[in-house]
């Protein structure tokens, strides 16, 4: 970026040179330094090139126009982080004879020329002129804007971030009162990388004989996945009203979840089989893990015992065999290598109760 400025900067000046060139016909100004004005103030940016053309009317060759730096000179040494170079009239044609220019160029700007004057001599035989200027840092605007936008940005991203929280994070929860959903915290929502809010969905299926999991069970089982393993669910509410409204919900709860498990249980509702049929379809679907608990009564009983619809829904996931235990038993070890790992730890970890 300083490369460009400091080229065009330059061109100014050779543009600036053409120019009186071109007018050398007009009659000309006074003779003595034609510009800058004394006591004129350059804005510049620090750590930039800035260029300064000091421009003359003379009357004679052996003028001489050159810049000092308070009481020194300024050397034409261009391997410097500043110095002057200037044009020789007497060098180009009799006709811009009368034109001189001397231009300070500074490779980069520092703090320290701000505080500093700099004067543009003009030395001939029958007279002397100065020209001082002084260098001021120009406003900041475009650090300014930058502020102004991340912090804007910022603002932006805060209301987002509040608003998919409070409405659209909470959408899938919200959209039935006949689906309950536990969270850990509303923080989770920005983890789900994958566009599902829940690590897995429990849902009940009716159980063929008296070996479904007791309420103390069902909820031993949501308590070890949520707080020992930090698992966050969507459960099926035990009173849900029968109808489309129903099936929707359950739906929904699935599309949000990155797994399915099934809990046997008695007695529940008994999902109609309309409803077994499209949530077997959405899981083929989507092919969303599905993770089928049984009970060694279960087990001993034949699958031809199950709905047909249910026969599809077991065919289709992972068969685990509830037994119970610490964290540490195998059911659950079992029931963990099937589901994605949480994406959320949990909070706390609980002492490890046994179900």
């Amino acid at each position: 970026m300083s490369s460009v400025k400091f080229l065009t900067m330059l061109l100014k000046m050779v543009l600036l040179l053409l120019f009186f060139t071109f007018i050398s016909g007009e009659p000309l100004p006074n003779l003595g330094i034609y510009s800058p004005m004394n006591g004129e103030v350059f804005e510049v940016e620090l750590g930039t090139a800035a260029v300064i053309t000091c421009t003359a009317v003379i009357d004679s060759c052996g003028s001489s126009l050159f810049w000092l730096r308070k009481n020194e000179f300024v050397e034409r040494n261009d391997t410097l982080r500043y110095f002057y170079n200037f044009t020789n009239p007497c060098n180009i044609s009799e006709e811009t004879s009368h034109w001189m220019n001397a231009s300070l160029v500074f490779r980069e700007v520092l703090e320290e020329d701000l505080s500093t004057n700099f004067t543009c001599k003009l030395e001939s035989d029958e007279f002397t002129r100065f020209a001082t200027i002084t260098l001021n840092k120009t406003a900041g605007l475009s650090y300014s804007i930058i502020t102004v936008c991340t912090v804007c940005i910022m603002g932006v991203m805060a209301v987002t971030i509040f608003i998919f929280v409070k409405f659209i994070g909470l959408k899938g929860c919200q959209r039935n009162t006949s689906v309950g959903c536990s969270l850990l915290d509303s923080g989770y929502y920005f983890l789900c990388l994958d566009g599902k809010i829940y690590d897995a969905f429990l849902m009940n299926y009716k159980s063929v004989n008296d070996g479904g999991l007791s309420e103390e069970d069902r909820k031993c089982l949501v308590s070890t996945l949520e707080n020992q393993f930090g698992y966050s669910l969507c459960l099926y509410a035990q009173d849900v009203l029968p109808g489309q409204a129903v099936a929707e919900a359950v739906l929904d709860c699935i599309d949000e979840s990155r797994a399915v498990i099934l809990v046997p249980s008695f007695p529940d509702p008994e999902l109609g089989s309309e409803v077994l049929s499209a949530i077997h379809a959405s899981l083929v679907e989507k092919k969303t893990r599905l993770i089928f608990i049984n009970t060694e009564q279960m087990e001993a009983s034949t699958s031809g015992s199950f709905p047909e619809a249910l026969q599809l829904l077991s065919k289709a996931g992972n068969s685990v065999t509830w037994k119970g235990g610490p964290p540490s038993s195998s059911f659950w070890k079992q029931l963990r290598y099937h589901l994605l790992a949480p994406l959320q730890a949990p909070k706390m970890q609980l002492l490890s109760q046994q179900c």
